[in-house]
């Protein structure tokens, strides 16, 4: 079953990057987030995230490879 919402950190081990680099990015809403009542935390939901990734993969194929 998907779950509906993940913690930063199991966000930043999706992602394959620090965790600090993820509270970064959910703290300035790059990646958008929800504050959960009662969890006393941000959680990211599951499609904002595959959003965040599509925009991430788009971006990417339109600046093209750089070499030095």
């Amino acid at each position: 079953m998907q779950k509906a919402f993940y913690r930063i950190t199991e966000v930043a081990e999706i992602l394959g990057i620090g965790k600090s680099l993820a509270y970064q990015l959910v703290a300035s809403g790059e990646i958008p987030s929800v504050y959960l009542a009662g969890r006393r935390s941000r959680r990211v939901h599951y499609l904002e995230l595959e959003k965040w990734i599509a925009r991430q993969a788009e971006a990417g194929t339109q600046q093209g490879p750089t070499f030095p």
